[in-house]
């Protein structure tokens, strides 16, 4: 007989021990245990506890060797234990105390929960260094962290703790009136906490509401590790023997003095959860007295939690049976294998209960289905004929809900094989063992997908799962046409295994359209779209999961061809996901989205706001890093550049780099656009050869990985750059860039949002290179593609026009298109820019119309604002154009004394910004020169010539702004 394994032997032994009165019990056991010693120790043992009312399970877990040592009162509000000072006292319990404290040292404050024990010498320092050791291992959103801890002078063990300020789990569910999903999502919490100190080999053993409380904001947080045990590493399934517990909350083999593992806990879970849901603990009388607890074992059965539910109860009777029944049923068995094998076995079937997919505590009740049915059905049952029928149909039932169980175990087993399979035939098919070992990640992966491919056609169903595996590990490593085919497959075999209205058709085709858009074929993706959400409208499903990725992978889709459409669908998703505690990864992912088009259609806050929401989900469910993150932080980096948050854009570009290289490593496609984004952020934010750098790699990574005419990674990569190189001044290795990423937009994407703002950037350089009819053009192009996906206009639009006119001397044109531009938005930091910006447009157009007094006061204006701006940090290149534009009105004004200053500031500023061959620097360049002319320095105008002589041969054509000073200049020079 194993040890602590409390068999019904035991149990009717010590009952019918407990009936002989005490002088007589010796004898009976005598007789009735002779040839079984450790069964007679057995019965000993538990009639020795039931003597007790109380006593050894209600004390302390920890205790001083000697109660000489303990001193009343031994703390006082104000005393310093370590680097913290005591606020108040929280509460205590046998020798120990826990109260609110402060750090006092290392520069910031910070509350903390501070446990003590004074006079701590022998096993109670041993005790408090094991619980330290054990809470330092366990880093989980949802356990309290240790912060610090050790000996104080005195000799006091103290420990510090996160302060959790809040109520227990079932009193936070009262007050605040939980509906049950809410009541199990809090739950998943916990059991996600349990499930991972179970990861860490450490069984908690005393989980209870009280140790589980949930702080203000809906956070619960699992505390009180302190009779937590590690488990053996080479027998996991026990630990010591311990009756260090809360005798309300134990497991039988707790009781019984046996070896504890992850079912003990997995016990305490499932009263916890019967607690949660029927507000009451599963027996009666005193259900914290050991005498209590002892006589819990000879109960054979519980009542499910729907029998004990009150009227007046949380969540109706209705509402538990069935499903949470059965699922508090397993966790409570008596056997601990009987149970389910740890917490996220636990979690895993709560989940399967909320996504209204079988569970498995109900594949083994077939008795209870069998009631079940009958009680649904007691008139038909009236007739003997009926019960027949009724019973074959309850039998069908059973049997399709235990082939339902079997099927998806035999299928997780299928998956399972293949893949062990497939790693043992790469090294034993191979003669080199070297080799062997030296397979990549992506052969063995194409490996698999040829074995998928190519066979399992007598098991439909495990080929189904195995393409979506397979698909799912090409997504991880950014392979989206390999994915793309597989994703096909699976769309094929769910139509003729599962059925044309099949929920697993819609999951396929929606995972086939959002690979397919990935892929570039972004025609294909409308039609996928549509027949998924005709079968989920045929099933009348307008909120589930499935439907919310549904309006997330359509939200996807239209964010570049219809952004009203892509808006509404986010917002959808948003509302299904919002509502369902069980799908917060997929509420995160949701907010993802809705932050993406909040950025597309121009509200950058609402941008953030869905974004940072989306990573706080995130960092809390998954840990931080996780693979979400990189991408979450991609976006909100945009936002925040679009929001004129330099310094938060860089910082989150850094982040989603920094989690992109720790998930995904150095060669992964979004560890490159990760760089990508962060060499963009940096060059907006005028840290132009540091952005320059990073977006050159990126793109040559992203050509090398993804080929020059990949549809969404190749051509973002090439829009990024050709924007950068413009802006610093390389124009035709920019507008290459731009080209070719139209090119790649006009074979496979045409007319989305995509294709105008590379058409915007060709414009840019166009009217650079003097080729406005051109660029004008490509402006007329990218206005049509605006309208036609229901995109805001850009300010740049109206900006360039005006540009354009200007550089070909059309002064009447350029004022009349000038009171076309208006400044649009609440931002209030892009206002300020913008308005700015227009000002300097206005001065441009006075000082090429040779009012120059009034060009120099317009320009001087928009300087001094940029400067007292808290954003001048990173409007260099703005002040250097005010500068340039009041020095040259002030040196054609006759003043040139006060314009070279200005202009040397202007040369200077552009020529530590921009890249060396930049026209602008050139420009900026020939009017200081002009300037010095004017001052009678002729020789320094003569090498300010040379300079930017050197700098226009560098470029095959320049607008006139760039070319005419340089001949008025030449001229001069050759002037006596």
């Amino acid at each position: 007989m194993r040890r602590g394994l409390v068999t019904g032997e035991v149990l009717e032994l010590f009952q019918r021990a407990l009936s002989e009165p005490g002088a007589r019990r010796p004898a009976f056991l005598d007789e009735a245990c002779a040839r079984d010693p450790e069964l007679r120790e057995r019965i000993e043992h538990l009639l020795r506890f039931s003597q007790t009312g109380d006593g050894f399970l209600e004390r302390s877990p920890i205790r001083t060797d000697s109660p000489d040592d303990v001193a009343t009162e031994a703390y006082i509000a104000g005393r310093s234990i370590g680097a913290y000072r005591l606020l108040h006292r929280l509460g205590a319990g046998g020798t120990a105390e826990v109260w609110l404290a402060e750090r006092i040292e290392g520069g910031f404050r910070q509350q903390a929960a501070l446990k003590l024990i004074p006079n701590a010498r022998g096993s109670i320092r041993e005790r408090f260094a094991s619980e330290r050791g054990i809470l330092a291992s366990l880093v989980h959103p949802s356990i309290a962290r240790l912060y610090d801890g050790g000996v104080d002078a005195d000799g006091s063990a103290y420990m510090v703790m996160e302060y959790v300020e809040g109520d227990d789990l079932v009193a936070y569910c009262d007050k605040h009136r939980c509906v049950l999903a809410s009541r199990l999502a809090l739950f998943l919490q916990v059991c996600d906490a349990v499930a991972f100190a179970h990861t860490r080999l450490v069984v908690h053993r005393d989980i209870k509401p009280a140790n589980i409380l949930v702080s203000t904001d809906g956070k619960a947080k699992l505390l009180d590790f302190g009779i937590a045990k590690l488990l053996d590493a080479d027998h996991p399934g026990d630990v010591t023997h311990t009756l260090h517990l809360s005798p309300a909350y134990a497991a039988p083999e707790q009781l019984a003095g046996g070896p504890v593992g992850t079912a003990a806990d997995v016990y305490a879970l499932g009263v916890t959860l019967f607690e949660l849901l029927t507000g009451r603990l599963p027996w009666s009388g005193d259900a914290a007295s050991l005498a209590t607890a002892v006589k819990r074992l000879l109960d054979a059965s519980l009542p499910p939690p729907s029998r004990a539910a009150m009227p007046d109860g949380p969540v109706s009777k209705r509402a538990l049976q069935g499903d949470l029944d059965a699922i508090v049923a397993r966790a409570l068995r008596r056997e601990p294998s009987a149970r389910y094998a740890d917490a996220r076995a636990l979690a895993d079937d709560i989940r399967r209960h909320l996504e209204h997919r079988p569970v498995h505590a109900r594949a083994d009740a077939r008795n209870y289905v069998l009631r079940r049915f009958a009680r649904r059905n007691w008139f038909a049952l009236a007739s003997a004929a009926a019960v027949f029928t009724a019973m074959a149909i309850a039998l069908g039932v059973i049997s399709w809900q235990a082939r339902q169980t079997r099927v998806q175990a035999q299928r997780a087993e299928a998956v399972q094989s293949f893949m062990v399979d497939l790693f043992r035939t790469n090294s034993s098919k191979q003669a080199d063992p070297v080799k062997a070992r030296q397979t990549t990640a992506r052969e063995l992966l194409d490996i698999g997908a040829q074995r998928i491919e190519n066979g399992l056609g007598d098991a439909p169903e495990n080929k189904l799962a195995l393409l979506r595996v397979f698909a799912e590990l090409y997504y991880d490593l950014g392979l989206s046409s390999d994915e793309e085919r597989l994703r096909r497959q699976a769309v094929t075999f769910s139509r003729s295994v599962y059925g044309a209205d099949s929920p697993q058709l819609a999951e396929n085709l929606i995972d086939l359209s959002s690979a397919t858009f990935a892929s570039g074929l972004v025609k294909e993706a409308k039609p996928l779209l549509e027949e998924a959400r005709a079968v989920l409208d045929r099933r009348g499903d307008t909120s589930s999961a499935l439907r919310g990725r549904l309006m997330m992978i359509s939200t996807e889709y239209f964010q570049s061809t219809n952004l009203t459409q892509a808006y509404s669908d986010a917002e959808q998703a948003l509302s299904i996901f919002s509502g369902r505690p069980e799908s917060r990864d997929l509420y995160a992912d949701a907010l993802y989205m809705a932050g993406l088009i909040a950025t597309r259609i121009g509200k950058p806050e609402e941008a953030i706001d869905s974004l940072q929401r989306a990573i706080a989900i995130s960092s809390e469910i998954d840990g931080v890093p996780n693979p979400s993150l990189s991408i979450f932080f991609y976006q909100l980096a945009e936002s925040q550049s679009d929001a004129l948050l330099p310094e938060a854009a860089i910082a989150s570009a850094r982040q989603s780099l920094d989690y992109s290289l720790k998930i995904n490593g150095e060669d992964h496609i979004d560890t490159f656009r990760a760089r990508t984004m962060l060499g963009r952020v940096l060059a907006d934010s005028e840290k132009i050869s540091e952005g320059m750098k990073l977006v050159q790699q990126a793109t040559q990574d992203t050509l090398k990985l993804r080929g020059p005419d990949d549809a969404f990674h190749t051509r973002a990569a090439l829009t990024v750059r050709g924007r950068a190189q413009v802006q610093a001044g390389d124009l035709e290795a920019g507008l290459a860039d731009s080209l070719a990423a139209l090119a790649i937009l006009r074979k496979q994407m045409p007319g989305l949002l995509a294709e105008a703002v590379v058409l915007e950037d060709i414009a840019v350089a166009q009217i650079e290179a003097d080729r406005f009819s051109e660029a004008f053009k490509a402006l007329d192009e990218a206005a049509i593609i605006r309208v036609k996906v229901n995109a805001p206009a850009r300010d740049l639009d109206a900006y360039l026009r005006v540009r354009a006119a200007l550089d070909a001397d059309r002064i009447a044109d350029a004022r009349s298109l000038f009171t076309k531009t208006v400044i649009e938005g609440s931002n209030p930091r892009s206002m300020e820019v913008a308005s700015s910006r227009r000002e300097l447009l206005e001065a441009q157009i006075s000082l090429q119309s040779d009012d120059n007094t009034k060009a120099a006061a317009l320009a001087a204006d928009v300087g001094k604002r940029a400067r007292a701006s808290e954003l001048a940090p990173y409007l260099h290149l703005l002040i250097a154009d005010s500068e340039l534009t009041e020095g040259l009105a002030r040196l054609r004004g006759g003043n040139p004394q006060g314009a070279c200053p200005i202009l040397s500031r202007a040369f200077a500023t552009r020529s530590n910004v921009l890249l060396p061959k930049s026209p602008k620097i050139a420009e900026a360049g020939l009017a200081l020169a002009e300037c010095e002319l004017a001052l009678g320095k002729r020789s320094e105008a003569a090498n300010m010539l040379a300079q930017a002589e050197a700098i226009e041969s560098q470029h095959a054509s320049l607008s006139g702004r760039y070319r005419k000073p340089l001949e008025r200049l030449r001229a001069q020079l050759r002037t006596p």
